[in-house]
């Protein structure tokens, strides 16, 4: 016996199948889904206090400027961890303005770099971090690098010793803009070089900087890179480079352990003259005058790579392979690697 359902139920039946679909789907989406879309609750902090995480220089010594009405925020901010010495928070800031003009984030600088930097440099655009110390500051919202980054509403923390180099390169002429010597300094670094020229008897000598990093680096080369230091023979090959090319060379050197220069850089061949303190207490002074030169000579390291960034003219650069003074000089046409 054959049964006929009318269209009247078959219409009911599937009235009653869409609804029974509708509860199944939005039970998944109700109970199901938020067990892998599960975002952790907010876990806020006042900004004033995260600072402190961010300093390796005690808060006391840190001369706080007088409260600022900053507005907090609308998204998230990018700053940096303070690490090393003025070749390192030279960078770290660099980063920080680099990352914040590429994803429109606002810049903030915790107070001990600015402290570190303002020594030397005038009109720093990035504001202190506790101008919006009153802010609160979400926690599970923080990434560590551009990479990272994909939403405005993350904070982009960078770590200590970063050198975001391939980023800063794109505005390296409003890098140099951004760092500019306080008037001492400029000064300073003019009357050093014009002495050397006098002392040599040129009238227009082409100055050739010479940055040699020794001290704790020696350790730190091994230790992190297995390679040694540059050897003597590297420097005098670079010397050779810019004899052959420039006329009237005179070569300015600098570095962290003078005594090593002096001992080991003695050829009577090459105008030499060494310009650093015995105690490398003059970090300021002697990268105003590595920006100064006309050429730069260096090995490795944050402070030499960024003096030689502010002259902009050729630089040699000793060869370490996937270091990131090498790899600036594989994307800079004026940087050249030498061994």
């Amino acid at each position: 016996m054959h049964i006929r359902i009318s269209s009247h139920s078959q219409q009911h039946i599937l009235a009653s199948a869409i609804f029974l679909a509708m509860i199944v789907v939005i039970s998944i989406h109700v109970f199901l889904f938020p067990m892998y879309t599960y975002n952790p609750p907010a876990h806020h902090i006042k900004i004033s206090s995260y600072e402190q995480a961010l300093c390796h220089t005690s808060s006391k010594n840190i001369n706080i400027p007088p409260k600022w009405e900053y507005p907090c925020p609308k998204y998230g901010i990018v700053s940096a961890i303070q690490g090393g010495r003025l070749g390192n928070q030279i960078w770290e800031y660099a980063s920080v303005w680099a990352t914040a003009r590429r994803t429109g984030l606002e810049p903030f600088m915790p107070h001990c770099i600015l402290k570190t930097l303002e020594e030397y440099f005038e009109n720093l655009s990035i504001p202190p971090l506790n101008y919006i110390g009153k802010c609160n500051l979400d926690v599970n919202q923080i990434v560590n690098s551009l990479g990272q980054w994909n939403s405005t509403e993350q904070n982009i923390i960078i770590p200590r010793h970063a050198a975001y180099w391939s980023l800063i390169l794109v505005w390296l002429d409003d890098v140099r803009r951004e760092f500019t010597f306080k008037p001492n300094l400029r000064i300073y670094a003019e009357k050093v070089l014009k002495e050397i020229a006098e002392e040599f008897n040129l009238f227009e000598p082409t100055f050739v900087s010479i940055h040699i990093r020794r001290t704790d680096y020696v350790d730190y080369l091994w230790q992190k890179l297995k390679i040694r230091p540059a050897p003597v023979s590297y420097y005098y090959a670079a010397m050779d480079y810019f004899i052959g090319k420039y006329d009237n060379v005179v070569f300015v050197v600098t570095s962290d352990n003078i005594v090593w220069c002096k001992y080991h850089l003695n050829s009577k061949r090459y105008r030499i003259k060494f310009v650093s303190d015995v105690d490398a207490r003059g970090p300021g002074k002697d990268l105003a005058v590595l920006s100064a030169c006309n050429h730069s000579i260096i090995d490795y390291g944050t402070y030499g790579s960024f003096g030689a960034i502010l002259a902009a003219g050729e630089t040699i650069v000793y060869n370490v392979t996937t270091y990131f003074s090498t790899l600036i000089a594989e994307v800079l046409p004026n940087w050249k690697i030498m061994s």
